[in-house]
């Protein structure tokens, strides 16, 4: 059962502390690296530029969006490419940082955002061709350990005694996280207007911007995740709820721009990578989620999560919609599809030959494909 690339982060057990999880990363890190590797890394990838490449095309990608016609994807190194032809050809962008990315997503044509390790985040205002630093982990960590003491300072106004156990709890992992300073990744974003969005990752991460990324907010407390599991992916339903897919078969809603955050538990313990709603003609919507495994779960209106048969083990990684149906891509490239509204999945496509990260609709009949080896057009009937 594959995991995506962009989502490979190691999970210990769910009630284990952030200091221990970061701990535990830290020491496995610097066991794992040789000390010309070590030096190497210690290098600060935020302030340098990503370097330009003829190959840049063929790189590990995690990502990829359209901007209007253009489509746009990021991955390794900095890296951010563009075509202007439907994937024929492909040029590189301009990039201030060398960390991987691992999301892009383009509210409109011109303005686009990126996300990646290190808390970096990134915007660009010509679509794609240049790229500024908006946000990194730096600051991320100072928000969380803010909003962490805030946290704590309700819970003993409140006078709850579990409530300031928790707090307290958080205040120690917010400290623990920013010790090793701007280390935590970024997994997904949705923006819904060229200057209003949102930003999920690693350990709980959920921040936001109403003003183009001068400033922040850190909505983590708002979520009930006192284990601070990974936040993998934001989306919004045609109606403007907002919706997470996260760790620990989670899904989160929000049906008043992220003021409040409902928990929707599917049952499963696998991490989920995406989740979709489908309108209802009454108005309703279904919500499709999945992830870890192949799994796939449906949720029609307010009833509860049923898990749907899947064609594949291993993990999806990523949905687009195709003549109105849901497709579904795994991390081998293959596709499934349905026909019934979510309520059941036809293998529509056998494996590829390369890893599979991430997927876009390039157009009727199309999709973008990136993972190792680049970005690959595969046909529908292929």
């Amino acid at each position: 059962m594959d995991v995506p690339m962009s989502h490979r982060i190691t999970a210990p057990p769910a009630r284990a502390s952030l200091a221990r999880r970061a701990l535990l990363a830290h020491v496995m890190a610097a066991l794992a690296v040789a000390p010309g590797a070590a030096r190497a890394a210690a290098r600060d990838l935020l302030a340098i530029p990503a370097l330009p490449s003829a190959k840049a095309a063929k790189a590990l990608l995690l990502g990829v969006c359209l901007a209007g016609r253009r489509a746009v994807a990021v991955g390794e190194r900095g890296v951010i490419v563009f075509s202007d032809d439907d994937g024929t050809t492909w040029r590189q962008a301009s990039v201030p940082v060398s960390v991987t990315l691992t999301a892009v997503q383009f509210p409109t044509p011109e303005v686009g955002w990126a996300v990646g390790h290190d808390g970096v985040v990134l915007r660009s205002q010509d679509g794609g061709l240049r790229w500024t630093r908006r946000f990194d982990g730096t600051i991320a960590n100072a928000l969380m350990a803010d909003d962490a003491r805030q946290r704590l300072e309700t819970a003993r106004a409140s006078g709850d005694a579990a409530a300031v156990e928790a707090a307290e709890t958080a205040v120690e992992d917010a400290a623990a996280g920013g010790a090793f300073g701007p280390s935590r990744p970024l997994l997904g974003l949705w923006f819904r207007t060229p200057d209003d969005g949102f930003v999920v990752g690693s350990y709980g991460q959920i921040f936001r911007t109403r003003d183009g990324g001068e400033r922040w907010e850190s909505l983590g407390s708002a979520l009930n995740n006192p284990d601070g599991l990974h936040c993998n992916a934001i989306t919004a339903t045609p109606t403007g709820v907002l919706l997470i897919a996260g760790e620990g078969g989670r899904v989160y809603r929000s049906a008043d721009d992220g003021a409040r955050w409902e928990r929707l538990d599917t049952g499963s313990p696998g991490a989920l990578y995406g989740v979709r709603a489908l309108p209802e003609a009454g108005g309703g919507e279904t919500l499709l989620a999945f992830g870890f495994g192949g799994r796939i779960f449906r949720r029609e209106g307010a009833a509860a999560w049923i898990p749907v048969a899947s064609p594949t083990a291993r993990s999806l990684i990523g949905g687009v919609t195709q003549g109105g149906a849901p497709l579904l891509v795994d991390a081998a490239g293959s596709w499934c599809l349905s026909k019934d509204r979510g309520a059941s999945f036809q293998p529509l496509r056998a494996a590829g030959s390369a890893p599979v990260a991430g997927v876009a609709a390039l157009r009727e009949g199309a999709l973008l494909q990136v993972g190792a080896g680049g970005v690959r057009v595969v046909p529908l009937a292929a």
